[in-house]
């Protein structure tokens, strides 16, 4: 890293600029303004090569398809990924084998500031904001399909939506569990000139491993041992609409690849026969899991991966959006009043607030629970703080650990710390009444640990 100075690293930084990273722009009502930034090689095989990062994620990697594709043999397929974000530019290291580092430090997820050095094997990146600010279109809708909000980041998932729902492209929809991908994917067939056909769901999760192929290709009668009928596909189901991959992640490493030659082909054989059969579907694919990370192990392929994502979606998760709580509130408050024929119950401001500070670790899903329990027992009545306390203290007894036993141990552990952060540092933030100092005393932890933890978890703070 000679000729750079390592103590412009990035590390820990907030400069002003990240807090503005994404702005309204006052002249154009359907439109915001985005800050760009450059990431530039100054070290190694690619040096000068560099990308310009906008509104999407950018990856680093070896694998064709990556944003910045590196020749670095101590680089890792996807070996990291920049997503901005409202809070900056976030680098995270997706379990690359020889780690990131931000000058002398080895880093897994950081916010990068002015002039960061980003070290990927023996490369080395610069990262640098530009003045440039670039408007980004953003929905005049407030609801797409089932799916609600007002918020920025969801008008602008919105947007795109409505530009590739007529299409036939491959979308790709990451988001974690309870934020509404199943909704996103019928929503677009329903937009789509595939309206009429068929829309068929493919759980990937629920398939069993030795039964898999047939499920999804279809088999003849005599195929195998119990076939003792012939069985259509998934795919030739679908035909002549669209297909949706839910759970993507959990497919197994052997159906991969025959997934694959579908996606690019179009075409599928029945186990137990050898005439391929065309099939004229739209392919939607939904997952909760980090897949590039996923990619580093071994567990997905990287080839399989760029294809399912012509286009890329990332569902924002509730505690991103708490200016969409009262919207969604409201929403399901009058869909449960309706479905009950009961008088619709409001939610008072006190209890507004307090929704507001919760993290939602069950994101959309639980807040809708919620509300139909309050419309439930409360009708035609104002909600209160201290009924939203009872219910969420209530509906965080059986969530505990609300693990699934079918994934590694790895990504079990961290899917129970992240409930366990956010079931905390919720509750902490509504002790402390968002002041950190306070909440940094309470919970025995330094104030910039602790500023971490919150920013991580999307949850609010003053001080």
């Amino acid at each position: 890293m000679t000729g750079h100075d390592p103590r412009k690293t990035g590390l820990d930084a907030e400069p002003d600029w990240e807090r503005e990273s994404t702005i309204r722009d006052p002249g154009r009502e359907e439109s915001m303004l985005v800050r760009q930034a450059r990431l530039r090689v100054v070290e190694g095989a690619e040096k000068d090569r560099e990308i310009v990062i906008g509104e999407e994620r950018a990856t680093v990697g070896r694998a064709e398809g990556n944003s910045l594709r590196l020749t670095d043999r101590l680089v890792s397929a996807i070996h990291v990924e920049i997503v901005n974000e409202a809070g900056g530019y976030r680098l995270r290291d997706l379990d690359s084998t020889n780690g990131t580092y931000l000058g002398a430090s080895r880093v897994t997820d950081a916010f990068l500031g002015p002039d960061a050095l980003v070290r990927v094997g023996d490369t080395v990146l610069h990262f640098s904001p530009l003045p440039k600010m670039v408007p980004v279109a953003l929905s005049a809708e407030r609801q797409f399909g089932q799916l609600v909000g007002a918020s920025a980041g969801m008008r602008r998932m919105f947007a795109l939506l409505e530009k590739v729902a007529p299409s036939d492209l491959t979308v790709l929809i990451e988001g974690e569990t309870g934020t509404g991908k199943e909704e996103i994917a019928r929503a677009l067939h329903e937009r789509s000139g595939r309206a009429k056909e068929p829309f068929v769901v493919l759980d990937c999760s629920a398939i069993p491993q030795g039964l898999a192929e047939g499920m999804v290709m279809g088999y003849e009668r005599g195929a195998f041992t119990g076939a003792d009928r012939r069985h259509i596909g998934a795919f030739e189901s679908a035909h002549g609409g669209t297909i949706f991959l839910d759970e993507i992640g959990e497919m197994h490493t052997g159906l991969q690849p025959k997934l694959l030659r579908v996606l690019e082909s179009r075409l599928v054989v029945r186990l137990g026969e050898h005439q391929p059969r065309r099939v004229d579907v739209r392919v939607i694919a939904a997952t909760n899991r980090d897949l590039p990370r996923m990619i580093n192990e071994g567990r997905f392929r990287a080839d399989l991966y760029y294809r399912l994502a012509e286009v890329h979606v990332r569902v924002p998760p509730l505690r991103e959006r708490p200016g969409d709580v009262e919207l969604l509130a409201a929403h399901f408050l009058e869909r449960a009043s309706v479905r009950c024929s009961a008088k619709m119950a409001r939610v008072g401001k006190a209890a507004l607030e307090r929704l507001e500070r919760h993290a939602w670790p069950g994101n959309v899903r639980e807040l809708r629970n919620l509300m139909e329990r309050c419309a439930m027992l409360s009708p035609g009545q104002q909600i209160d703080a201290d009924q939203i306390g009872r219910e969420l203290r209530f509906a965080s007894v059986p969530r505990a650990l609300p693990l699934d036993a079918r994934l590694p141990y790895k990504d079990a552990k961290e899917e129970a710390l992240r409930q366990f952060d956010a079931y905390y540092l919720t509750e902490l933030h509504g002790r402390c009444g968002g002041n950190l100092s306070k909440a940094a005393r309470e919970a025995g932890l330094a104030r910039h640990h602790l500023r971490s933890l919150f920013r991580k978890a999307g949850i609010i703070f003053r001080d």
